[in-house]
């Protein structure tokens, strides 16, 4: 299961990639048909709000790759003590320490793949099954850990 979730977020984190960058790649074609449009105060706005979006797009991108990076960096050998690329079940739902996804749905099951650098995955690190986290004032009793 482990494997397959791991390939699932591998998959969506290099779509966001190539959504991305097509995207970019639109707003280049944006600025050059908005270099040849009419000039003035007009065309100067136009252009500062395509390069605007230009620059929070490519953040988006940069954020993206790295989300990729640190995907790649998961082992997805089964392990007991919780660490990165770990597989927390426990009552309150099933958490993959990956990379900052979210919700994950795969075969009718719902996962949250977080970062090590989440704050809930900070309460995780290092523990076994039989241990508890907590978060908020919330309990996680760890039921296992692959």
């Amino acid at each position: 299961m482990k494997a397959a979730l791991y390939k699932t977020c591998l998959e969506l984190a290099n779509a966001k990639v190539q959504a991305l960058e097509k995207e970019l790649a639109a707003m280049r074609d944006a600025v050059q048909s908005e270099s040849k449009s009419t000039a003035g105060d007009k065309h100067e706005t136009g252009r500062a709000m395509i390069h605007l979006e230009q620059e929070k797009l490519h953040q988006q991108l940069v954020e993206a790759k790295l989300m990729v990076a640190e995907l790649q960096q998961v082992d997805t050998k089964p392990t007991t003590k919780i660490a990165l690329g770990s597989l927390v079940k426990t009552k309150k739902g099933t958490f993959y320490l990956a990379a900052s996804l979210g919700k994950v749905e795969l075969d009718a099951t719902d996962y949250f793949v977080v970062s090590v650098k989440a704050p809930i995955a900070k309460q995780f690190l290092g523990k076994q099954a039989g241990e508890s986290a907590n978060m908020n004032g919330m309990v996680y009793d760890i039921l296992a850990v692959e």
